[in-house]
């Protein structure tokens, strides 16, 4: 492991300081690179309409994971997608520990070739990203001040905004005044600067046909147990034993999931017995997104479907452990979505790697009373 950082970190020092020659801009277009997943991209939506809004005539393409093209495909405030399968963002190995690097020298060559003026990196440690924007001769780099990725910068910007929803307009607000513009001056809150979905044709009815199909009707509660990283599920046996209490309640639950998540969401599935169905691997995201939309509430762990329902204007309950509310919570009105946690700290807070287990005691810590008195409120309030 030792041998593994210090090699990657010799690659990168080499990568900032090898000799460039900037491409010279073909026209007055601006990259933007983000290459998470769902509620990251989602946190990005605010930021591209205040940017949209303060640089109408400026061209904006943005590249995200292909996984990411469903919620960015419908956004009117950009010109261009671009997908690219971003190393270590695949959920995969690669065959080769020389592979990420390979792929940049290509991917520079054919963003050398369409020599945008700027480029953007909006995660604030991808360092992937930038030096791809420096190896492509893209001549204004701008991205967050972070010691992995500033090397290969020309305008760092220092992050003071706590959620990433601020923090992704910062950084679009300071590239708006380097290219000539003035950001709005509204404010950067969920009522003024609210998460978007853009509906899909047809999401709707093919939504409200899986329900039927499943014996659905009003009213239905959305129970999402997975999450991206193992480390933040909370047990299903208690997921069951909230389900069971919905079900008490008068509410029909809906479980969904990804296609590797169906045998967890099963399992809750027959624990609960009556008055449960699946959804697991049957819905595209813009069919998920109206299931979501006529929930009464929707609960889960800190997972995008949960920013994904704050988009559309559902109630939300999100269970918090290892990743942080302050940054990650749910970016909507507090009255109608709700972030609990236990309140423990460890110094592993905020890793969210693939070889930390289900089970954190900050998940634990969380009881079951809990969230059914906090999905109580939120229901009473509706």
């Amino acid at each position: 492991m030792l041998m593994r950082q210090f090699a990657r970190g010799t690659i990168r020092r080499l990568g900032a300081a090898w000799p460039v020659v900037p491409a010279i801009p073909a026209r007055a277009e601006l990259l933007l690179v983000r290459p998470d997943h769902l509620g990251d991209v989602l946190f990005l939506l605010p930021a591209l309409e205040r940017l949209r809004r303060a640089l109408p005539e400026l061209r904006i393409s943005l590249m995200v994971g292909p996984w990411s093209h469903p919620v960015v495909a419908r956004d009117p405030h950009v010109d261009e997608i671009l997908t690219f399968p971003f190393p270590g963002f695949t959920r995969e190995r690669p065959s080769s520990p020389f592979v990420p690097y390979l792929v940049l020298r290509r991917l520079a060559a054919h963003l050398r070739r369409r020599a945008p003026l700027a480029a953007v990196i909006l995660r604030d440690d991808h360092w992937w990203g930038a030096w791809l924007a420096r190896a492509a001769g893209i001549p204004i780099r701008i991205g967050a001040d972070h010691p992995a990725v500033r090397p290969y910068l020309t305008h760092p910007v220092r992050l003071t905004g706590s959620h990433w929803v601020e923090r992704n307009c910062e950084i679009l607000d300071a590239t708006t005044r380097l290219l000539g513009g003035q950001p709005p001056a509204t404010a950067v809150d969920p009522q003024c600067a609210p998460l978007r979905w853009y509906p899909w044709p047809g999401a709707e009815l093919e939504a409200r046909r899986l329900l039927d199909e499943a014996g659905v009707g009003e009213p239905y509660a959305v129970i999402h147990p997975g999450a991206g990283a193992p480390v933040k599920r909370w047990p299903a046996t208690r997921w069951i034993a909230v389900g069971r209490q919905l079900v008490a309640g008068g509410l029909q639950v809906v479980l969904t999931g990804g296609p590797d998540e169906r045998e967890l969401v099963e399992a809750i599935r027959q624990g609960i017995v009556e008055g449960a169905v699946s959804l697991a691997a049957r819905t595209t995201l813009p069919v998920l997104a109206e299931v979501l939309r006529g929930a009464r509430l929707v609960i889960g762990p800190d997972a995008g479907p949960l920013h994904l329902a704050v988009a559309v204007g559902t109630p939300t309950l999100h269970l918090f452990g290892p990743s942080q509310p302050e940054h990650f919570g749910p970016w909507g009105d507090p009255r109608k979505h709700r972030a609990l946690e236990a309140g423990w700290r460890c110094p592993r807070c905020g890793d969210l790697g693939p070889e930390r287990p289900e089970g954190a005691g900050c998940m634990l810590a969380i009881s079951t009373e809990q969230v059914l008195a906090a999905c109580q409120e939120l229901l009473d309030h509706a």
